[in-house]
């Protein structure tokens, strides 16, 4: 009898062969593309986003983020495969936009200072417009994410490396073509403005701090700018 009860009280979870039948419901139902469907997995993942900002991606289970979005954990698995895929789309959100962007801003007319400031704006009016998302991807270590042989972790590692090479590239260039001074080692600069604009995660919360993304990124790009710039 208690073991019964005890049994009673848990959370379903799916066998092999019910994992294997909800996994095929969920992938015919995002091949289909249903509005509903589709507006459903998008409230999850952001409801999983927040419960990730809240408690660490590693600390948060599939049952906190059931508990929240209000349904079961065996219910999820309708609309994600595990806890990694709801990390996977929570970053993916904001670093597939912010990549398509910046690769636009590196390719386009400018000056290295006006590409930089736009690509420093781009980050931080990013994390402002994709909060939380922009903040689970920046509060989750990329080198954890590195060490996981999966397809997906290795794409956002990939294309993470991608957009920071953007940024030390147009470094580069701004001292080869004498815009900025050649006396520091690029990718300490590089890494030194990422830095700046990664820590905001710790204290810029979007609509309830003192001050927005474009002026935070305009402060930084003071910084740096005149930092870099030769004399």
């Amino acid at each position: 009898m208690c073991q019964s009860r005890q049994q009673a009280g848990r959370t379903a979870v799916p066998t092999t062969n019910n994992t294997s039948r909800i996994s095929q419901r969920r992938k015919a139902a995002i091949a289909e593309g249903g509005p509903e469907y589709a507006a459903k997995r998008a409230k999850l993942v952001q409801t999983a986003a927040v419960v990730f900002r809240e408690k660490g991606y590693t600390t948060a289970t599939l049952n906190d983020v059931a508990e929240r979005f209000g349904t079961d954990r065996a219910s999820l698995y309708y609309y994600v495969g595990s806890k990694e895929d709801l990390l996977y789309e929570c970053i993916s959100t904001v670093l597939d936009a912010n990549l398509e962007q910046g690769r636009r801003i590196a390719a386009g007319p400018g000056t290295v200072r006006e590409k930089l400031t736009e690509l420093v704006t781009l980050t931080l009016k990013s994390y402002e417009e994709h909060y939380p998302y922009a903040f689970v991807y920046i509060q989750e270590d990329m080198s954890h994410i590195a060490g996981r042989s999966t397809e997906w972790a290795e794409e956002l590692v990939g294309k993470t490396h991608e957009f920071e090479r953007l940024a030390f590239d147009l470094v580069s260039a701004g001292i080869q073509a004498g815009e900025f001074r050649s006396d520091l080692p690029t990718g300490l600069v590089t890494n030194g403005l990422f830095g700046m604009m990664n820590w905001t995660h710790r204290w810029f919360v979007p609509g309830h701090s003192k001050h927005d993304a474009a002026e935070i990124a305009g402060t930084f790009l003071s910084i740096f700018l005149d930092g870099m710039a030769r004399t």
